[in-house]
């Protein structure tokens, strides 16, 4: 009878032990840097890069002529009164990447299932989804339709599906509805790193590539900018001697 005791303690204690063990946790994923904050692009910071020159890029026939054909407001070929330049003709928005170009600042916020990039320069802003597939039928917007993923340390953004008729800087470089951008965006220090790839067989005869870094927006605040019809009709009444059609706010 002591040893039947004996021997169902025993089994009821090592049932207690196995029922309180729990199984070895998976190791946890490895966490990803925070790119979230405000960035900007200082104006004559030689550091912060930008678009090579044009004889640098690999244009197609029909993007030479084009790119000769626009009169930017200002730089080479610059004819402001008669300009070409379509954020100013139509008050389009900027479009991709030329409103990161700007000396103005933007924001990104970064969540487990989107990065989203809010531009204050008319208070723009674009969304990546990450970790799903790129749209096989992307509808056509300014600033594309971007999915991402982590590669290490480094966020890769895949973007399609841009109007035409935006510029990719205010020089007046083309691009056709085929453009594909490809973004590696990461720290290096204190700033963001972003490594662009363009594609467009329409527009360039290979693949090239730009270098764009941004640092920390020193307060990290972002103030409202936004472009109305009034400033629009203002601008050009002012700049190109247009009278207004319709009345517009002073």
């Amino acid at each position: 009878m002591i040893r039947h005791l004996l021997v169902l303690s025993t089994a009821a204690a090592l049932f207690a032990a196995a029922a309180c063990s729990k199984p070895a946790a998976a190791p946890a994923a490895p966490a990803h840097p925070n790119l979230s904050g405000s960035w900007v692009r200082p104006l004559g910071d030689r550091e912060v890069g930008g678009l090579p020159p044009v004889n640098e890029i690999p244009l197609t026939p029909w993007a030479a002529a084009k790119f000769k054909a626009e009169r930017p407001a200002a730089g080479e070929n610059q004819d402001f009164a008669n300009t070409t330049d379509p954020s100013l003709r139509y008050a389009d928005p900027n479009g991709y990447p030329r409103i990161s170009l700007h000396p103005m600042r933007f924001k990104l916020i970064q969540t487990d299932d989107y990065v989203y990039q809010l531009w204050e320069y008319n208070q723009n802003w674009r969304q990546i989804a990450l970790n799903v597939p790129p749209d096989p039928d992307p509808a056509l917007t300014w600033y594309g339709n971007a999915v991402g993923k982590w590669e290490g340390d480094t966020l890769v953004v895949d973007s399609v599906g841009y109007k035409d008729s935006t510029w990719l800087d205010a020089r007046g470089l083309p691009h056709t509805q085929d453009l594909h951008i490809v973004e590696r965006i990461h720290r290096v220090g204190e700033s963001l790193a972003f490594d662009i790839t363009f594609e467009d067989p329409g527009a360039f005869t290979k693949p090239w590539t730009a270098h764009l870094i941004f640092k920390p927006a020193p307060d990290g605040s972002m103030t409202e900018n936004i472009y109305t019809i009034s400033d629009e009709l203002r601008f050009r009444e002012r700049f190109l001697q247009q009278k207004p059609a319709i009345p517009i706010r002073r």
